[in-house]
């Protein structure tokens, strides 16, 4: 599996703290006035459908950080798929401690575990074509790692993580600058770093104009499987090839078809699916 940089034990401490502060969960008035201070409880993670589990250490640091005396026990691995009903993981503590953690903990295993299920439900439908499945930069604002992580317990891969990670020329670039030509032969002289370099087309008279050029990777955006099949015959093993645009599960076969080496689908982290998972005591 990729590794994601940027997704350390000091990040997932971050992240977790800012998502009680959110929750003023230090000061959970409903506890702190009905609950015993001294009651101790045991509790159950329940997933309530099959799911790839992810995210087990954000939620044992949700309750760690409200009290460190709270034992959390996995009963899986990070990335497991894990079938309806099961028992993912056991906590036992203070009754309060874990009543203000418990939502917070639940909502990163539930984010990551559904973008790591859905993710993998893409990965099986192609599992038999040389396609990967990949992220995008389509996430939403301030959790891309915790996204892009979910995809990888997928079984999917990242594409770059962000602006600085590769030279990445898109529709924009283009339309702002017109000559995709002059464009791209730019982005080559000027590379002195060795970034990989990413060109975008939408149709075959813009790969026309620059097959001939050494970069690193073709996207094919928003283009019919019969145009795809058309532009890897034309440029054989130049590139690394990838499709985007409206790829879904109705679809996604058709382009594995084509032998384009990664699909990528924005939908996986712009608009993902959470995983019903609950706390029982």
């Amino acid at each position: 599996m990729q590794k994601i940089k940027y997704l350390t034990a000091n990040y997932i401490k971050n992240v977790v703290g800012s998502a009680l502060f959110e929750d003023v969960a230090q000061k959970d008035i409903t506890t702190d006035l009905l609950v015993n201070k001294n009651s101790i409880t045991s509790a159950k993670i329940i997933i309530n459908e099959d799911g790839v589990i992810g995210g087990l250490d954000f939620a044992e640091e949700a309750f760690k950080q409200i009290d460190k005396k709270t034992k959390f026990k996995k009963k899986f691995q990070e990335g497991s798929f894990v079938k309806k009903n099961s028992l993912i993981a056991e906590i036992k503590g203070l009754t309060s401690s874990i009543l203000k953690s418990e939502r917070t903990a639940i909502n990163f295993l539930s984010l990551i575990s559904g973008i790591a299920t859905q993710t993998k439900s893409y990965v099986d439908q192609v599992k038999d074509y040389k396609t990967k499945i990949c992220c995008t930069r389509k996430t939403i604002p301030l959790v891309r790692i915790i996204e892009k992580y979910g995809v990888l317990l997928g079984g999917g891969v990242n594409n770059r993580f962000n602006l600085q990670d590769e030279i990445f020329i898109k529709d924009n670039h283009i339309s702002a600058l017109q000559n995709i030509f002059d464009l791209v032969q730019n982005a080559l002289r000027l590379n002195k770093t060795g970034k990989v370099i990413t060109v975008e087309v939408d149709n075959i008279q813009q790969l026309e104009l620059i097959k001939t050029l050494n970069f690193n990777r073709l996207l094919l955006d928003n283009m019919k499987p019969e145009e795809i099949k058309k532009a890897l015959a034309m440029i054989g093993n130049k590139f690394e090839t990838e499709a985007s645009g409206n790829i879904n599960e109705k679809n996604i076969i058709d382009y594995a078809k084509t032998g384009v080496q990664r699909i990528s689908i924005g939908k996986l982290t712009h608009s993902p699916k959470s995983l019903d998972i609950s706390l029982n005591f």
